[in-house]
């Protein structure tokens, strides 16, 4: 049949570039110069584009292409330059083969990735004259088009933003004059006043003293105040009351609890990783923890976005801007993706969402595939944004299940930073030198009586003990004579400490002894090598390593171990969870060394000691590690790293030695009651006494802490970040040309190449970027802040699309206020603090909700702000105020997530229902809220039916739902008939024997205020049907009215 279309010659053009030309023509395509045998032949080139091909590309392709207006795909087709440069899909003309070109493959209109142009296929002849002109050349004409030169094409020609209110730049309103002066407290009042004056509405009155403290309760703690609060407060007739009560929230450190909740959802943060195996994310609560107190502390605004985004970057760095760092690692994992690259390309935007909307109030998550639709927000601005994260290294490097560990973690010393560090380092000189003066004095001055002693050291609690004198008959001899070993390959005796020792060849040389050590313990020895040893310095993981007494089991499981790894590092860590200690580097200088790794299962504590003073410790789990059967000395278990080297005294305890115990045995000396006597009998009293306070000198040394901190973190890749290209359609595995890192054009497009940090572990892209965002004229950041402040203290923003203020939301309902109130933070330096007691003290704020017919019909919507809106209780604030009512709420602060009680029914959903959710005493079950863990795939129900958000995206504006799954979760649900139990277990402590007292004081608590005396009979009534028509005993029928107290609106809402 005959082909009713036909087409030219294609020239062997792949099917698969189409989309190529349109991104030639959106990607600048390189349109190189031709052979140019003579004169004639550039003439007649010249003569057939300018006669025939530009009318097309005039034509089909300026509107898009051109240089006015918006340049599409970051490519021009207006000017040779163009051409020579391309745009995103890299050059549009090939100069050494003309025939695989982009603008052919895109004109071709072989696949719907290549159409262009994209509304309609050129005709037949046209694509043969485009055709033609490439594959000769596609010379330029002189004169045609516009005369640009290539350098232009490097910063993308992008539009301003045209007169959209957010691209502007921030104003100075004047603040207007209004016709009821006596109403303005403050500025904040007299833009909404001029608003409310124009529409000819009057502001509603003031709100009663009882409603406006459980107002700034809530909104500040997010909990009820107490009857003795609210009477305190209404019965406060000095001048500055209101204010002082607003000071005595902002004061609590609740207020840090109430408030970390509104950035934790904008952060989507989460305890887990998400997907079928929603592993837990170590450490997570610690970054959760730093928002509560960086609140508390009222940490500037600037510096509260700066250490999330760059605390490893900064000249001050420490441990607390470490932790603000694990920002970047809250997002969904896929432990085990089909497709390495677009799960780390998926991560990377989900941090780019985070940025854009929280902190920038800016949608760009389309541009990773296209430009904005409606934005000035181009492809290449987003990958621009992506550039300057691209030093941070991913959670998953490589196929298989496993997260890697050491990029999104690190243990960090307490004491971390340049002052810290400092003065850790002279305090730790100091006690060295005087505890070394002190020890060598004290086993000079105890002499012979000592080292007749020195073999049964610390024999308390000692379990095993290898002198490795005799090595000859294949046994590992104990000591004590009840744990005797096996040497496998490893026979041949070395020079010891005092005797022999055990030589190790770095291979299979090994012996193997029984666990005797699964709680508590402290194992110890001597240890002499020169050799580099297993592992790499900057993974200090024990498993790592060769192994010096080890217990490894594959997987995450009950095992421990303690070894040697890459240049001299002692390295020790147990595991489930997986808690690893070092100490640092050049231990491996031939000299003998003394080591001891201890534990406390009552505390989870372990610690690692060389040469008697301890280097590192950290705190994992309690529980007995009894996964291994024996030890491998000199070796890691399965098959792992062998060490070479000489060890000697291998000593096992059933207890943590104490730090002056390790000392005694690193320094070969004891000090203990026992020589203490050998000393009287043989010397005298005189020289006990000596010896005695000479001991207790040294007794009294304290050493400066080394505690460290595992932290989940930013690490980068080091100075020189990976480059970043744009993605083709967003598609991980078709990059286009490279970009540099920089904002939006829309936002001033500047470039960033900063000097990278001193330490030289990330680039310093981040802090630079960083620096930009909290600038004082930043327009941006600072109103979608203040915008987020008005928020969260009148149940919506100023502009109600917090997270979007470009034209897909919405327009500021005040826009001079908002401007105002950008202005007031960056004066007020940041002080979060100070902004939301404004707030709280304008007459805007103390509104009451009262209903006006007439303001309402110009008005339903409540956009100008003439009453406060009445808001139901968010899901944690309904959850704490009910356990608040019971009498059940912890006010504790910090620490990992707990598990409050789950129905069976919800844990059944789960793939493994006995290992998906952890237990929690009555006192956790009890903690706020905002400390329950946050599982993705296992929500707390109750959490989840009242509106606490999705994790899995960032979210600024909670959405409150009204569905018959709430009514049935507060009448009818486990949690409820225990926190109603015991709400009727206080009211009969608080008033015994006095059913009509009980009822008030529930009433006066649910209510925060005195109920009347028709409300108490009501109740009474109906406790009294409930035992005669329903036959409940009394104390079920008093719980069943704390059900119903506990669903009153009056409870539910705040006015």
């Amino acid at each position: 049949m005959e082909d009713p279309m036909p087409r030219p010659p294609r020239h062997d053009i792949p099917m698969g570039s189409a989309l190529l030309v349109s991104v030639a023509f959106a990607t600048t395509g390189v349109f190189g110069s031709i052979p140019q045998d003579d004169h004639a032949q550039i003439v007649r080139a010249s003569r057939f584009f300018e006669s025939r091909a530009w009318p097309i590309i005039e034509r089909e392709c300026l509107r898009c292409h051109g240089g006015e207006g918006r340049i599409r795909g970051g490519f021009r087709i207006d000017a040779r330059s163009g051409l020579l440069v391309g745009g995103d899909r890299g050059p549009a003309f090939d100069e050494k083969n003309p025939e695989d070109s982009l603008i052919l493959k895109m004109i071709s209109w072989d696949s719907e990735e290549h159409q262009m142009p994209p509304k309609a296929r050129l005709s037949d002849e046209e694509i043969s004259i485009l055709t033609e002109w490439v594959l000769e050349g596609a010379t330029w004409a002189d004169g045609v088009g516009n005369d640009v030169p290539a350098e232009a094409f490097e910063a993308q020609v992008i539009p301003d933003g045209g007169d959209w209110w957010a691209w502007q730049p921030l104003t100075e309103p004047t603040i207007p004059e209004t016709g009821n002066p006596d109403w303005v407290r403050n500025p904040i009042d007299a833009f909404v006043l001029a608003r409310l004056d124009e529409a000819g509405i009057t502001p509603a009155p003031e709100a009663d003293r009882r409603t406006l403290i459980k107002r700034v309760a809530y909104d500040i703690t997010g909990l009820p105040p107490t009857p003795e609060e609210v009477e305190s407060f209404v019965t406060d007739r000095n001048p500055d009351a209101y204010e002082r009560m607003i000071d005595g929230y902002l004061d609590s450190p609740q207020h840090g609890v109430k408030w970390a909740r509104h950035w934790l959802d904008a952060v989507r943060y989460a305890d887990t990783d998400g997907y079928e195996r929603d592993r837990t994310k170590p450490e997570a609560w610690r970054y959760r923890d730093w928002v509560v107190e960086a609140i508390n502390e009222d940490k500037p605004w600037n510096r509260f976005l700066v250490e999330q985004i760059a605390g490893d970057e900064l000249p001050d760095r420490d441990l607390q801007t470490l932790t603000a760092t694990g920002f970047y690692r809250l997002g969904i994992w896929d432990d085990e993706p089909t497709d390495v690259e677009l799960a780390k390309n998926d991560d990377m935007d989900s941090i780019i969402d985070v940025v854009s909307r929280g902190m920038m109030g800016m949608s760009v998550a389309c541009a990773r595939c296209h430009e904005h639709k409606r934005d000035p927000i181009l492809q290449g601005d987003y990958y621009r944004l992506a550039a300057i994260f691209r030093d941070l290294k991913p959670y998953k490097e490589r196929m298989g299940n496993a997260i890697n560990a050491n990029n999104i973690t690190r243990r960090v010393p307490n004491h971390f930073g340049a002052e810290g560090e400092a003065t850790f380092e002279r305090e730790k000189r100091r006690y060295d030198e005087e505890f070394a003066r002190a020890m060598i004095e004290l086993r000079d001055r105890s002499g012979s009586v000592s080292e007749d002693l020195v073999s049964s050291s610390s024999d308390d609690g000692l379990v095993a003990h290898y002198p490795l004198d005799d090595t000859t008959k294949g046994v590992l001899s104990d000591a004590t004579g009840r744990h005797d070993g096996r040497l496998l390959d490893a026979r041949f005796g070395r020079e010891g400490l005092d005797g022999g020792a055990l030589g190790f060849d770095g291979g299979d040389d090994r012996a193997m002894i029984p666990n005797v050590a699964r709680d508590s313990f402290t194992i110890s020895l001597w240890m002499r090598t020169e050799s580099q040893s297993n592992g790499p310095d900057e993974d200090p993981r024990w498993f790592r390593g060769s192994g010096l007494v080890d217990g490894e089991v594959s997987g995450i499981v009950n095992d421990y171990g303690l070894s040697m790894i890459g240049s001299g590092i002692v390295a020790a860590g147990v595991g489930n969870p997986e808690t690893f200690i070092n100490s640092p580097p050049g231990f491996n200088d031939g000299e003998w060394h003394h080591i001891a790794f201890t534990r406390d299962a009552s505390t989870g504590r372990i610690a690692l000691f060389v040469d008697g003073r301890e280097v590192d410790s950290a705190t994992g789990g309690k529980q007995s590690l009894d996964s291994i059967k024996q030890l491998s000395i000199g070796r890691m278990l399965p098959g792992g790293g062998g060490f070479n080297g000489t060890l000697d005294e291998i000593r096992i305890h059933d207890r943590p030695l104490g730090s002056r115990e390790i000392a005694a045995m690193a320094f070969r000396t004891r000090f203990d009651d026992a020589v203490v006597e050998a000393i009287r009998e043989s010397e005298g009293e005189e020289a006990a006494e000596e010896f005695n306070a000479l001991r207790d000198r040294l007794l009294a040394m304290e050493p400066p802490s080394a505690e460290t901190t595992l932290v989940l973190c930013a690490r980068g890749h080091g100075p020189v970040p990976p480059g970043t290209n744009i993605l083709i359609r967003g598609d991980a595995h078709s990059p286009g040309r490279a970009v540099k890192p920089g904002v939006p054009a829309v936002l001033g497009g500047l470039d960033f190449a900063p000097d990278p940090p001193k330490h030289g572990e990330s680039s310093g892209l981040r802090l630079a970027f960083a620096d930009w965002l909290v600038e004082d004229d930043n327009r941006v950041t600072w109103r979608v802040a203040s915008n987020r402040l008005w928020q969260h203290l009148f149940g919506r923003g100023i502009v109600r699309s917090s997270d979007d203020f470009g034209s897909l939301g919405s327009r500021p309902t005040h826009p001079e206020l908002l401007d105002w109130l950008a202005g007031e933070f960056v004066r007020r330096a940041g002080s979060r603090r100070e902004m939301t007691r404004l707030i709280l003290e304008s007459s805007t704020y103390r509104m009451s909700n009262r209903f006006d017919e007439g303001s309402y019909n110009k008005d339903p919507l409540n956009d100008l702000a003439w009453r406060r809106d009445l808001r139901r209780l968010s899901a944690e604030e309904l959850r704490d105020s009910i356990l608040a009512m019971s009498g059940q709420l912890n006010l504790e602060l910090r620490g990992p997530g707990v598990y409050p009680p789950l129905p069976r029914a919800v844990l059944e959903t789960a793939s493994r229902p006995d290992q998906a959710w952890g237990r929690a005493n009555d006192a956790q079950a009890g903690r706020r809220s905002l400390y329950v863990f946050l599982k993705r795939s296992l929500r707390h129900p109750f959490l989840e039916g009242f509106d606490q958000p999705d994790t899995d995206r960032p979210c600024s504006v909670r959405f409150t739902t009204t569905v018959p799954t709430q009514s049935l979760m507060m009448m009818n649900s486990e949690f409820m008939d225990r926190q109603a139990a015991r709400f009727a277990k206080r009211l009969r402590a608080e008033s015994p024997g006095d059913l009509r007292g009980q009822i008030r004081r529930g009433l006066q608590l649910t209510l925060c205020r005195p109920p009347s005396d028709q409300e108490v009979a009501e109740i009474i009534r109906m406790i009294d049907e409930l035992q005669a028509e329903d036959g409940l005993d009394p104390a079920e029928a008093l719980e069943a009215s704390c059900v119903l107290m506990l669903n009153l609106n009056e409870f539910l809402h705040v006015g």
